[in-house]
């Protein structure tokens, strides 16, 4: 097994479809439910009492298991019970009515649950600005000369009717001053990046994703190793033995000469039986022979050659019999790999996350350096102002207090500029793309135009969907899986050794090697032997412990799974929360924007007269402005940061983008 491979991207690309190594994602079974017991059923009445008396023992080393899907299913109608029962609030005037008349429809894997009203959550705000109007306000650098020139263009207009345009003159040294304080932003290699093809880098270079995507295989490896228990055994067995030993005189000779070979096969059943056959030969000789009674040497073979062929079984009765017991290693090792899918599957969700939460951060700190840029020329025509002002209705105090504040702002602004290229590096150490080095100058230019739609959520189905695909909760219940088969194998140690030995042998002998293997092949000499062996340990203590130690490892799993599906829908419930309070920020925060620059062009409108309230009233007017401008910037970005916490929090964010995780070629 390869390790995982993975593509897609945004919006409509193509994308191949997860599949699994047999070819379907692999469900887990409902809890309670058991593979089939094997029953033995006695050939005679002898048999009868000793049958019952072991089905009764093996009866007792079923596991209790908990239910794992009862608690979430328990929620999930906990959820319904208390939509259904919630009193519905009267309609005010302020508010628009919530209309609940769509109807929530299961999903196609959902099948089974029925229809019901959506919960929907919407923002309240009615009326939304357009999403021109708020990006204007906030352009990205690379855009910032056409914003300041239609920003320059509505102030003529706006001031046509006034004779002295001064207000026009003052912002037109602004935006050529600003555009001045850009080109720090601006290196002269760049790079245009689109959000899509990011994060198409991001699965194909991301070191995470690439580390992460071999535990599926080394899992899978793992499985094979333990289905190797099962696998038939060749053997092959040989000695010589040359003995010269003190014996009385004329009695049995001192010497021999032994020479034996051994070759068979053994396995391992699932049922625990052990099963062997053997074909064995010595070459057997002696130094003396020895004499008759009639003092005549007796007419032996030397040396003689014995043959046999023995077949052995051995079935253990008690502790380690059955199928679970034997086949728990593989059985563990499937559920170690489907955990290390889901865990790959969070890694590249994780990591899409990020690389994505990176794209924004960059933009806004991008557009927060055109903002600053706007704020440091603004502080600087001002201050400009005050030195040609100076002497006629300026003083020092003024002139001063206009410099501290610009080389306040230009040293914020410098600040800026160097979180713009964090931002770059940060988002190269997420795509590793060998075309973005983080030794390499170059400067990512976001293309993708921030998302100020409005959404309408239904929050019980956000939940469900939450519960129904985050691939911990998967990950949790396949813990849960292992916990109990860990359960079932260490109830069954505690049992006592009970096995049962049949072994079949035909023998056979001769002068020669092949007289001897003739004479086996004859079927004159068969033996039969049935052996039982029992051992006891009192108390079995460390059995006892390692059940109990098992028992409390599945109980933690549950609870786990529990906690874990609670901070699930605490983290579905504060992605919406945030969507719809940054949707609502939107039209106050722009609304901000908008005074601020009226305030400010009202201000220097009306100058008549520096003194040191009208300077601190001024440069307060133009920090104002740049934080109104800044706070829109934040509510967008966490705005759009949301989308994808929200689409994280379901588990559905690779559907967001139209990826899915597919096996890589062997050996990739």
């Amino acid at each position: 097994m390869s390790e995982h491979g993975l593509t897609g991207r945004r919006g409509g690309v193509e994308g191949l479809r997860r599949q699994a190594a047999t070819g379907a994602q692999r469900v887990a079974a409902p809890a309670g439910t058991r593979p089939a017991a094997h029953s033995i059923r006695p050939r005679t009445t002898t048999w009868g009492l000793w049958t019952t008396a072991l089905a009764a023992v093996l009866l007792g080393c079923q596991s209790d298991a908990p239910n794992v899907e009862g608690p979430i299913s328990a929620y999930r109608d906990r959820m319904l019970v208390q939509h259904q029962d919630e009193p519905q609030p009267p309609p005010t005037g302020d508010l628009p009515k919530l209309h609940r008349d769509p109807v929530a429809r299961p999903a196609s894997g959902q099948a089974n649950l029925p229809q019901r009203t959506a919960l929907l959550t919407q923002p309240a705000t009615a009326s939304q600005p357009s999403p021109e109007e708020v990006l204007a306000e906030m352009p990205d650098p690379r855009d910032a000369d056409t914003a300041f020139g239609r920003r320059l263009e509505a102030l003529r207009h706006e001031q046509a009717a006034q004779q002295d345009q001064r207000v026009v003159r003052n912002y037109e040294r602004v935006a050529a001053q600003a555009a001045e304080y850009l080109k720090k932003v601006a290196l002269p290699q760049q790079q245009m990046l689109s959000l899509s093809e990011c994060i198409q880098r991001a699965l194909s270079n991301n070191y995470s994703i690439r580390v992460e995507a071999y535990n599926p295989a080394i899992s899978q490896t793992q499985i094979v190793e333990a289905e190797a228990a099962f696998d038939v055994e060749f053997f092959l067995n040989t000695s010589w033995a040359n003995l010269d030993q003190a014996v009385e005189p004329h009695t049995l000779p001192g010497t021999s000469d032994t020479r034996a070979l051994q070759a068979g096969f053994r396995e391992l059943l699932p049922s625990g039986m052990q099963a062997s056959i053997a074909l064995a030969q010595q070459r057997l000789w002696s130094g003396t022979a020895q004499a008759s009674a009639q003092g005549q040497p007796l007419k032996i073979w030397n040396p003689t050659w014995p043959t046999n062929l023995v077949g052995t079984l051995r079935q253990p009765l008690l502790r380690g019999f059955g199928l679970d017991v034997n086949r728990a290693q593989i059985d563990l090792g499937r559920v170690n790999y489907q955990i290390s899918q889901e865990t790959f599957v969070q890694r590249v969700r994780d990591t899409l996350l990020d690389v994505e939460s990176a794209y924004w951060r960059l933009a806004q700190s991008r557009r927060t350096a055109s903002i600053l840029a706007e704020s440091v020329a603004q502080n600087f025509i001002t201050f400009q102002n005050m030195k040609e002002r100076l002497g006629h209705d300026a003083t020092e105090v003024e002139v001063a207090n206009s410099e501290s504040n610009f080389q306040t702002a230009y040293v914020n602004y410098l600040e800026a500029v160097k979180l713009v290229r964090d931002a770059e590096d940060r988002l190269k150490d997420l795509i590793n793309d060998p075309d973005f080095k983080l030794s390499d100058n170059i400067e990512i230019i976001p293309t993708e135009v921030p998302d100020v739609a409005a959404m309408v959520l239904d929050h019980f189905g956000e939940v469900r969907t939450a519960l129904d695909r985050r691939a911990e909760i998967r990950a949790a219940q396949q813990r849960i899986n292992g916990a109990r088969i860990g359960t079932a194998a260490a109830k069954n140690a505690i049992l006592p050794q009970l096995d049962l030995t049949f072994t079949y042998e035909v023998q056979g002998t001769g002068n020669t090697a092949e007289h001897g293997f003739n004479d086996m092949t004859s079927n004159r000499f068969i033996s039969y032997t049935l052996a039982a062996s029992f051992s006891y340990s009192f108390g079995e203590r460390k059995a006892r412990a390692a059940y109990r130690r098992a028992r409390l490892q599945e109980s933690q799993a549950v609870v786990g799974l529990n906690q874990l599906a609670d901070a699930v829908v605490e983290e579905v419930n504060g992605a919406i929360r945030t969507l719809m309070v940054r949707y609502e920020q939107l039209p106050p925060s722009l609304s901000s924007v908008v005074s601020a620059e009226r305030n400010l062009r009202a201000l220097q409108a009306r100058t008549q007269r520096i003194d040191p309230t009208y300077l601190q009233t001024e440069l307060s007017a133009v920090g104002q402005l740049a934080q109104a401008r800044s706070t829109l910037l934040q509510v967008v970005t966490d705005y759009n940061v949301g989308i994808i916490q929200l689409e994280k929090a379901k588990g559905t964010l690779l559907d967001y983008n139209n990826i899915v995780v597919t096996d890589g070629p062997r050996g990739h």
